[in-house]
């Protein structure tokens, strides 16, 4: 894929020093107008094809199942960009698609990622692509600048409609909502931000969907806590301990299903594995989602065509 006019350079000084200090970017030209546009129409045809949005475990580890997610996570422009980050070796560790439909109440509360991804590296950088506008209106990401120093405390809320697994949450009196921004996207941008930066949205109050895409990157070095899981090496060598996922674009659809189920799999076994302070509802509550959850990929994997 040759880079156009558009696409940048690896980051330069004073963006890598900014990143250090404050915890991300925002924003990064990516994809020209007609690549956001075509990468767009390429996920809206799979829902299309299938009668639905795509489902929780479609929107997780995407690129296993979609050629439009894996041509992103490959993009050169992005993997330049992270690797004046964290460096050469690159393993794309998930991918999350966040899509909230036009007037959906759907948002994101204000939390960590770093608090129950279990990676033990601090080279964890997640690209969040816009594939549709990505306003303040539209629930676009909002940050709190310089909040990547050290882990606050959060609870799981599974309020309805939290996007995120648990609906994990960090409390107000941890945040401070007048140093909040959000950062403003048009398709074919991206934001990049730290692992442990307190970020959320909030609803989508237009008459559009609000699409984006976010790429979880971490060094290759890189060591998964818990149980084994995978990634996919996506530029230079691995030298962690994650298995390693096959690229899935050459083959057939039942075999990327296949890829697919068998990698949420292992990412369920430490997602859904509870805190050793939780209560006992809390630990039945993720022990069944997980059940439920691996019941399921093995379902999709088992009528696969």
């Amino acid at each position: 894929m040759k880079k156009t006019a558009q696409q940048p350079s690896p980051l330069d000084n004073s963006q890598i020093q900014h990143y250090r200090e404050q915890g991300y970017l925002c924003p990064i030209d990516v994809l020209d107008q007609t690549d956001a546009i075509r990468l767009r129409a390429a996920l809206e045809g799979a829902e299309d094809l299938q009668g639905h949005p795509l489902d929780r475990l479609q929107c997780n580890k995407s690129y296993l199942l979609f050629d439009w997610a894996d041509e992103l996570v490959h993009h050169p422009a992005i993997l330049d960009a992270v690797e004046s980050l964290i460096g050469p070796d690159i393993l794309c560790y998930m991918t999350n698609l966040f899509t909230k439909e036009a007037g959906s109440q759907s948002y994101v509360s204000m939390h960590q990622d770093a608090a129950y991804w279990g990676v033990d590296a601090d080279d964890v950088v997640t690209a969040w692509v816009a594939l549709s506008p990505a306003t303040k209106n539209s629930g676009v990401m909002k940050i709190e600048p310089g909040s990547h120093k050290k882990i606050l405390p959060q609870v799981n809320t599974y309020a309805k409609d939290n996007l995120l697994t648990r609906g994990q949450e960090i409390a107000s009196e941890h945040l401070d909502s007048d140093r909040q921004i959000y950062m403003d996207l048009q398709p074919g941008q991206m934001s990049l931000h730290h692992y442990l930066l307190v970020h959320g949205s909030d609803a989508n109050t237009t008459s559009d969907r609000r699409i984006g895409f976010a790429i979880r990157y971490v060094a290759a070095s890189a060591n998964k806590i818990g149980q084994p899981e995978s990634a996919l090496l996506v530029r230079g060598k691995n030298s962690g301990n994650f298995i390693m996922e096959k690229r899935t674009r050459h083959l057939s659809h039942k075999a990327r299903i296949r890829e697919h189920t068998r990698a949420l799999r292992r990412q369920m076994q430490n997602i859904f594995e509870p805190e050793e302070n939780a209560g006992l509802k809390e630990k039945l509550r993720l022990r069944a989602t997980k059940t439920l959850g691996t019941g399921l990929s093995y379902w999709k994997e088992l009528t696969a065509r």
